[in-house]
């Protein structure tokens, strides 16, 4: 209770907020799957992965996360209070769920809830419960906690119901979030911890079968697998995960620098932000060294004669690590953040509650608790203010690795869209002199392009595009059209459509390019699959309608038409279009 009321308070501010530039916009306010609720858009969301839906859902099969946006914009439409609201409310719920599970494994239930006052405090928690774009997280915490529970009541004799639920929902842990699949995973090492002690756990009524225990494992590890086949598929053919990823190269040493750092974010000891320097300089020395005395540490732990509590920590620290290693399905572009440490966290906690314990006085034992609650509570009030807004957010990240470009240029983003146009300026001038990168030099372009010299813009908006912007692809596209150069606008809007398939406005300068360059087939197919990502959008549907006349298909253009007709933008002109002979 202590936690749960601790908790609503601490992110109660979070129900006042918005979006932040920060994937929100194209999954929650601008994205057509997610914003109506039909048949069809859950039909989609659900079953279709063809590229252009796949594409549209940020190239990810999640439909448990993506059908939660889908309700929230049916009961609370443009109101984003209740978004989060619906985050809140599930991270209690996650709580709620590891509590019982815990205590269902036999653990001892006063040490299990000091841990769970810790976890549920972690500032690290922040970027998952006041980011709605992350949802996912905290739906895939709270579907793991509810396997978890379902196992451990399985394997104490209860009815087989509770086995079918844990299946069931370790099925929509891992269709919130795919790492869910190794928290799932360390239901088998604490099924091992819980038998190999010297001991069994306070208030453990004896030990289940091994066959019982075997037969929950496995069916809860097919259901888990059989879900991950679609989510894996997904993302390797979309090129989430990938061999070339961004940032330093995975292998056994990052994976150690990263444990270091990762130590020191589960321990409070890292200034929250969304970005950091070990993504874009490597890990520091400090954090090799940490990582390699804490996982002899935390190895150690193992030891049947240590307290099952730790125990258990130990074990869902170390199996929720191996994703955040890079070593297994490195994600493109993220090299550590604060959102993976969300059910790992709590093994540390549970060994920080164990440690505890074995403190003898018993007014120092409250003292310590009542201490590390109010730093932790204080950390989190700060984490959670990151999300405030994305000028708050991009400002904090920019303080803490001022070496990331990307921030710097989303900074800048947040300040202009904020109306701040001369203190976006100023930001990108700032990011230049720490560091650079294609998104920057691009921004640099635009502000030159509206502030300054035109040639100097053109020139700075190529030199982002040679190094790999796509939207600077599409950007300079636009840019050699309007000088008229038409062969070279064609290839730049070429490379822009095909380096960035999810931008659909990159799609349409390719079109409307390859108009200007008379190709209207390839016109057409641009066209096409911007309206694919975006099909309520009238300029989408008049793009396709123009490039079928081209092609003197008018009749196929008709329906294009009379669809954008009623648009009091656009609506005059395709009314004129249906006149004409």
């Amino acid at each position: 209770m202590l936690a749960l009321a601790a908790v609503a308070v601490l992110y109660a501010p979070t129900l006042a907020r918005g979006l932040v530039n920060y994937d929100d916009p194209w999954l929650v306010r601008d994205n057509w799957l997610t914003s109506h609720l039909s048949v069809h858009s859950l039909a989609a969301i659900c079953c279709d992965l063809s590229q252009p839906t796949r594409f549209v859902l940020g190239a990810e099969y999640l439909p448990v996360r993506d059908v939660s946006i889908l309700v929230d914009s049916a009961v609370w439409g443009g109101w984003y209070g209740g978004y989060h609201l619906t985050s809140l409310l599930a991270y209690e719920a996650a709580i709620v769920a590891w509590f019982y599970a815990l205590c269902a494994f036999g653990l001892e239930r006063r040490l299990v809830g000091i841990a769970v006052v810790l976890w549920a405090l972690h500032p690290t928690h922040a970027e998952s419960v006041a980011w709605i774009a992350e949802r996912k997280g905290v739906l895939a915490a709270l579907f793991c906690g509810l396997a978890a529970l379902g196992y451990a009541r399985w394997r104490s004799g209860a009815r087989a119901r509770w086995l079918v639920g844990a299946a069931g929902c370790a099925v929509l842990a891992v269709w919130s979030k795919a790492p869910s699949v190794f928290a799932l995973a360390s239901l088998a090492g604490i099924e091992v911890v819980l038998r190999g002690g010297t001991r069994a756990a306070d208030g453990q009524a004896g030990s289940p079968s091994w066959r019982r225990s075997l037969v929950g494992l496995g069916v809860i590890g097919g259901a888990a697998l059989a879900a991950f086949v679609p989510v894996l598929v997904t993302a390797a053919h979309l090129g989430v995960v990938e061999g070339s990823v961004v940032g330093p190269p995975p292998g056994p040493s990052l994976a150690l620098g990263l444990h270091g750092f990762y130590v020191r974010l589960a321990v409070a000891a890292v200034r929250n932000a969304p970005s950091y320097p070990i993504a874009t300089d490597g890990p520091a020395m400090a954090d090799y060294v940490l990582g390699a005395v804490a996982l002899v540490a935390i190895l150690a732990l193992l030891h049947p004669r240590v307290r099952t509590e730790a125990r258990v920590g130990a074990v869902l620290w170390l199996v929720g690590f191996i994703p955040l290693s890079r070593l297994v399905l490195p994600v493109r572009g993220v090299v550590a953040a604060d959102r993976y440490l969300l059910v790992p966290s709590l093994g540390i906690a549970l060994v920080a509650a164990t440690a505890i314990s074995l403190l003898r006085e018993r007014r120092l034992r409250t003292a310590l608790v009542c201490a590390l609650v109010l730093a932790l509570a204080m950390r989190t009030l700060d984490a959670q203010a990151n999300w405030r807004d994305a000028v708050t957010l991009w400002q904090r990240a920019v303080a803490v690795n001022p070496t990331d470009a990307d921030a710097w240029s989303m900074y800048a983003e947040a300040l202009d869209d904020a109306g701040e146009g001369q203190q976006a300026v100023e930001a990108v001038l700032r990011g230049l002199r720490h560091t650079s990168s294609p998104r920057l030099v691009m921004r640099e372009a635009l502000v030159v392009l509206e502030h300054g010299s035109r040639p100097r813009g053109v020139e700075l908006m190529r030199k982002a595009a040679e190094a790999g912007e796509p939207r600077a692809m599409a950007n300079l596209a636009v840019l050699e059209l309007a000088e008229g150069q038409v062969a070279d606008a064609l290839q730049w809007a070429r490379k822009g459509a095909a380096a960035s398939p999810l931008y659909a406005n990159g799609h349409r300068i390719h079109g409307k390019v390859a108009l200007a360059a008379h190709e209207p087939a390839e016109a057409l197919a641009a066209f096409q699959q911007a309206l694919a990502l975006e099909p309520e959008s009238a300029a989408n549907q008049l793009n396709v309608a123009l490039a079928l006349i081209e092609l003197g298909r008018k009749a196929e253009a008709r329906p294009y038409l009379e669809a954008v007709s009623r648009d009091p933008g656009l609506g005059a002109r395709a009314r004129a279009l249906l006149e004409a002979p």
